[in-house]
């Protein structure tokens, strides 16, 4: 009888409460659900309503969305390894756009593994479903897109103060619509490094990193063909000038080749600074200014160069209330946007301004309301690539 009340109250505390089931905290459970509601008034990002009539017959470009979370963490504890597997299912639904209601998915299983106190590393998967954005493409259809990782990293601490890493991880990005099948890919990423730290928080890095990125539904017709290869040789750097301001850098030599198509390739030099700083006990500020290099999704442009400044305050007003703004400036150049550069005779760029703001209440530890204002606008080379957008989302989260 004892043993069955017992069983009864362990089945009781992982339904409802995050917790502990054994002594030493060898499983923890952690649920928990968040629910909001966005208004967006460019939900495809048209650049003016002429264009959303001539793609759906109707001028109407705003739309409503409800959307529920539900997922948990739990994290088993075995001696000095740690197993936490992650779930998260999302339920959207539009007011008038309703063919984009959607369901998205994600899990995840990793092992953050130790032997002794030196070597240490992750194995991880991951695997997402959710429809794509519509910033790059102009098209009111619900294009689901499938994305699966598996990493896998080493480190090993053969000095106090400096380590060495290498790490692997394939990327596979699928999209459901056939139209989009040649955005496709197949990354096949590895990095190996030195890094430095000290007790002053003093950091210095030296990394090598390569990514081979296969597009199996393109041909050797295409612009780019279909397969490209990006190497970058990084410096990483972060210090405190004083106990308030922390400032860090990564510089890095980039190269990125086609196989096929050598025209197109790209030799360039990219760097991002990072500024923090605590301004009074409540109020902290950071800013970054950037030039860097990244795939890009939804065109056939397989990368673009970013060139930005960002700056984002935050003011805690009190232990529950806190306010975050962030305002910042973007230029993007997309390396051989061949579908555009045929019909306009040049490659695409655009200039694009952000700003937002919110604020975040937190009436208990485990709880948290935000309100959060965003837009964008942003100016395009290209026609009917430009828009502009303003959106406010409230949102509530419970963590049990």
């Amino acid at each position: 009888m004892r043993k069955q009340v017992k069983q009864s109250l362990i089945f009781g505390c992982l339904s409802v409460f995050s917790g502990t089931i054994f002594a030493e905290a060898m499983i923890d459970v952690k649920p928990y659900i968040s629910t909001s509601i966005n208004y967006d008034d460019n939900v495809f990002r048209f650049s003016s309503p002429a264009q959303a009539k001539a793609a759906f017959g109707s001028s109407a470009t705003a739309d409503t969305v409800k959307r529920l979370d539900l997922g948990a963490t739990v994290n088993l504890r075995l001696s000095r390894q740690l197993v936490a597997l992650s779930t998260n299912v999302s339920e959207s639904r539009y007011n008038r756009f309703d063919i984009l209601d959607n369901t998205a998915k994600f899990y995840g299983l990793s092992w953050n593994w130790r032997f002794g106190d030196d070597f240490y590393g992750i194995l991880s998967a991951n695997k997402s479903e959710s429809i794509a954005g519509f910033n790059e493409i102009r098209s009111p259809v619900k294009n689901t897109r499938t994305t699966s990782s598996q990493l896998a990293s080493i480190y090993w601490n053969y000095h106090p103060d400096w380590s060495l890493y290498a790490s692997r991880e394939e990327i596979d990005t699928e999209n459901e619509l056939t139209n989009f099948a040649v955005l496709n890919r197949k990354d096949q990423v590895f990095e190996t490094g030195l890094r430095f730290q000290n007790t002053l928080s003093t950091q210095l890095g030296l990394a090598y990193r390569v990514n081979d990125s296969d597009y199996p539904n393109r041909t050797i017709a295409n612009a780019f063909g279909n397969e490209s290869k990006q190497e970058s040789i990084a410096v990483t750097a972060a210090w405190l000038p004083t106990p308030k301001t922390r400032i860090s850098t990564r510089l890095s030599q980039i190269k990125i080749e086609y196989k096929d198509k050598p025209q197109r390739d790209f030799d360039g030099f990219s760097q991002r600074w990072d500024v923090n700083h605590i301004l009074t006990g409540k109020v902290y500020l950071n800013a970054s200014v950037y030039r860097d290099v990244a795939p890009i999704d939804d065109i056939e442009s397989t990368y673009v160069k970013t060139t930005g400044i960002s700056f984002s305050p935050s003011w805690f007003i009190t232990s529950k209330v806190t306010m975050r703004a962030g305002m910042g400036y973007e230029k993007r150049d997309y390396l051989g946007s061949a579908v555009f550069s045929f019909l306009d005779g040049n490659d695409r760029n655009d200039d694009s301004t952000t700003g937002s703001l919110a604020l975040v209440y937190t009436p208990t530890l485990k709880s948290i309301v935000e309100l959060k204002y965003q837009g964008e606008k942003r100016d395009s080379s290209i026609t009917n690539q430009n828009y502009r957008f303003n959106s406010v989302n409230f949102l509530f989260r419970y963590d049990y």
